[in-house]
Order: C-alpha cells, then sequence, then structure tokens
C-alpha cells in the first residue's frame, strides 16, 4: 500500500470524509462513503455486513465491493442460509458475549475479532468465499447490542495482496469508529422502517478545511465547551477520536485501565455526552471555530 494512504485518522481529509459519512447515515448514500472512508486509510476491495439475531438467524445488511454485484448478492445468500455457523471468527466470539438479558438497553459492546488466516476455515468455506472470488484476507469485528450482533468484515483481493502488520493495525485503529457508524446507520434504516413518516437524519455539516490535527486542536482549545476538561480528560478524548480502545489508551498513557475509564466517563459527564458518537458529532459542530 502506498505511503500516500492516510495512516493517522483524524487528518483533515480523514476528518473530511468522516463528516460526509456520518452526514449520509440511514441513507443509501452511506455505504459509498463508508467506502471510501475506509479507503483513505487502508486500501480495501469488500466489505459485507451482516446481523446475528439473538434467535440464531442471520441478516444481510449491506455489502459495498469491487466484485461484480451478482457475485456479492450469491456471496450474501449463501451466508445468511447457512455458512455463518462455519465462521471460525464468531465461534470464539460467541463465548466471550454478553446474554441479551444482562445487557442494558442503551449498552454497547464492540471487538476486534483476531486476525485468521483463510486457512483456518473449512474447505467448503475457502472455496465458496475465497478461492472461487479472488478474496485472500479479512479483517473483523463484532457489535452487540441487547437485540443483535452486529458483524462487520473487510476483505482484500488477489491483486491487493495481504493485509501487511502496518495496514492492520491501521485499520484496527479505526474500526471501532467505523463498526459504531455501520450500527448507527442500521438502527436509522430500522427506525425508518417502523416509521412511515421518519424523515432523513438532520446532520450539520460543517467546513472542515482547518489544520490536519483539527479534532485535536479542537480539544486543547479554551473555548466554553472543550475547556472544561482536565488535561488528562482531554488526552483520553483526543485518542478515543483517534480510535484508540481503552487497552490501548492505558498503554499509551502509561495509566490503569480502570483509571482511563473513569476519566472517560467525567469527560463525558462534563461534556453532556453518554457515547463515543457523541463525541464525534459534538467535535464536527466545534470544529468551524478552531483556528
Amino acid at each position: 500500500m502506498s505511503e500516500e494512504n492516510i495512516s493517522i485518522a483524524g487528518s483533515e481529509d480523514w476528518v473530511t470524509k468522516l463528516n460526509k459519512t456520518i452526514c449520509k447515515l440511514g441513507r443509501p448514500e452511506f455505504e459509498d462513503r463508508l467506502f471510501d472512508l475506509v479507503n483513505a486509510a487502508v486500501g480495501v476491495d469488500h466489505c459485507a455486513v451482516f446481523i446475528n439475531n439473538n434467535d440464531g438467524t442471520t441478516a444481510h445488511l449491506f455489502t459495498k465491493s469491487k466484485l461484480d454485484e451478482d457475485i456479492c448478492k450469491s456471496l450474501a445468500n449463501a451466508y445468511t442460509e447457512g455458512f455463518h455457523v462455519k465462521d471460525p471468527k464468531l465461534a470464539p466470539a460467541r463465548k466471550g458475549l454478553k446474554k441479551s438479558s444482562d445487557i442494558r438497553p442503551d449498552d454497547i459492546k464492540m471487538t476486534l475479532l483476531p486476525y485468521m488466516p483463510t486457512t483456518a476455515y473449512d474447505q467448503d468455506y475457502q472455496d465458496r468465499f475465497f478461492k472461487n472470488t479472488g478474496l485472500v484476507d479479512k479483517v473483523s469485528s463484532l457489535l452487540q447490542t441487547r437485540q443483535y450482533t452486529i458483524y462487520c468484515s473487510f476483505y482484500r483481493l488477489t491483486d491487493s495482496g495481504r493485509f501487511t502488520p502496518r495496514e492492520f493495525n491501521d485499520l484496527s485503529r479505526i474500526l471501532p469508529i467505523l463498526t459504531n457508524l455501520i450500527f448507527k446507520h442500521s438502527r436509522l434504516l430500522e427506525l425508518k422502517e417502523n416509521s412511515s413518516e421518519l424523515s432523513d437524519p438532520i446532520i450539520t455539516q460543517v467546513a472542515l478545511s482547518r489544520s490536519p490535527d483539527a479534532m485535536t486542536h479542537l480539544l486543547g482549545a479554551k473555548n466554553e465547551i472543550f475547556g472544561q476538561l482536565t488535561t488528562r480528560e482531554r488526552e483520553v478524548c483526543i485518542r478515543i477520536l483517534q480510535g484508540y480502545s481503552s487497552e490501548a489508551i492505558s498503554l499509551d498513557l502509561n495509566v490503569a485501565k480502570s483509571t482511563i475509564n473513569t476519566y472517560r466517563k467525567r469527560a463525558y459527564a462534563r461534556l453532556g455526552i453518554s457515547s463515543q458518537n457523541e463525541l464525534f458529532s459534538l467535535c464536527l459542530e466545534f470544529i468551524s471555530v478552531v483556528g
């Protein structure tokens, strides 16, 4: 992959693409924007998203790919009709999932699934999803809610080659952002299906032609919103925006994970928000005032 690709989420171009993606949540254009967003950081050729319901069934949310549309439909049908039970990535993940009764209605859990070579899949699965399609590598994440689990996978084709260690790390860093965007998109689609009067989401689009580290500068600014944060709370929020997990922030700042969670909760309370997505939205609304 070319060194010209953006490797750090938070650069001016990447944040611009992030803003465009957020503005298309719940709309048909979201899939194109998401594909453009991830490819600005790491080259991917195929993105497939499925919803695993608590009753054991699996539904196809969407696929965005460089493969032929008919091939994509065939793969989605094959997966939902039976291959999902053969997916070795899901077996260990299911063991770590909470019981739906133990999850609060507003609670979500995002998990980056361990890397697994295509040879780890059984022969039928390899033939159907890899050898017959040209797909050669896969990075996945899970997001569990009370009602269902969203399974997101990003693939590479033969011409692009397998993900390098650096590309895997770069993609892993932004997967929490991508997965949460997909979750919000699915919720808006669900709301639209249940209410014919629900309009498209209204999201403020702001100009992002600022410094490459616009979000970092914003959180460091002495404005009436983010000026409330302590230095450590600001450092934690900056890393959340860059896609760091609590474990990664803990290692980066050399602070216990429990302490990181405390800083995060305090920061969210000061800002009047309750989630990472709300932090992004708040930042995007105020980026235009950062010089």
